[in-house]
This record gives structure tokens, sequence and C-alpha cells, in this order.
């Protein structure tokens, strides 16, 4: 259920390049500038990535400002070699979605109780749409990242 809202998706994909050559094509992927796509290795057979788009324009330390991450893990399986991605969407956007449906829900029914302002109705309206606008954004957002990844290494889902 958390996975859903946060918006987190687990994918498995077989590759017929073997272990090492593979490793190989996701190191290229990370040094490359040109590609939508950066990371590092972050031990053996485990990588992790992002999406080089950043969603906050500020700095602030130990706070995650890309809006798409992904951690994989390279498992030799006989013949084929195996990778288990994780990709999600910055935490950040799928809880503004949730926050504002919430506030404009609550909003909403605080002006159609009280007739006086119709003002705030608006605003409601306003903050429900931001919310049912960027939940889809994000979506778009993780799956290009894992769409950029499988396109580069030309993987096939398991």
């Amino acid at each position: 259920m958390i996975d859903k809202i946060l918006n987190s998706k687990k994918t498995s994909y077989s590759s017929n390049v073997n272990e090492d050559n593979l490793k190989k094509k996701i190191k290229n992927i990370f040094e490359q500038r040109t590609l939508n796509v950066a990371g590092k290795f972050i031990s053996l057979n485990e990588f992790a990535a992002y999406d080089t788009w950043t969603i906050i324009g500020w700095s602030l330390p130990n706070f995650k400002r890309k809006s798409g991450y992904l951690k994989g893990k390279i498992i030799k399986s006989g013949k084929e070699t195996l990778i288990k991605l994780n990709s999600k969407l910055n935490s950040i956007l799928s809880i503004f979605a949730i926050l504002s449906v919430f506030i404009g829900i609550i909003t909403t029914i605080a002006a159609e109780l009280n007739k006086e302002n119709n003002q705030f109705l608006s605003i409601g309206l306003i903050f429900i749409t931001l919310g049912t606008v960027s939940y889809p954004i994000g979506i778009f957002l993780r799956n290009r990242l894992r769409n950029n990844f499988e396109k580069y290494l030309d993987l096939q889902k398991v």
C-alpha cells in the first residue's frame, strides 16, 4: 500500500548479456552526460540511478531533489543475467499530491458550509485539481526513468 501511495514500482528484467558486460554497459550509461540517467555502483552488484531532472530548486542537506530514483541489483541466473529494479518517484511529489487533494477537500467542504465566502470554493477546487494532476505527472516521471534505463540496456521484462 505504501509503495502504491509513494509511487514505487518493482520490476525484474532478463538480459542475454553476461554479468561483466552488463556492468560495463551500466557504467557507460552513468559516465555519459548527454543521457537523462546518472548514478553509481553502490556495491559489486548493486547500483543506484536517478533522473537528471531536478524538481526542487533549492539545496538542502540530505534532501533528495531529483524527480525519480532507481535501485538495481544484478543477479546471475544460468545463461541469463537478471536485474531487479525498484523505481520510485521523489516522495515529495507523491506527498504533495495527496496533501493538495486533502487540503482542497477540506477547503471545499468549509466553503460549502460557509456560503458567504465563495472564493474558498475556487481555492479548494484549485488544490484538488493540482493534486490530481501532479500524481499522474509523478507516474510519468517514474516511468520515464525506468523506460530510459530499459532502452539504454536493451532489457526484457521477466
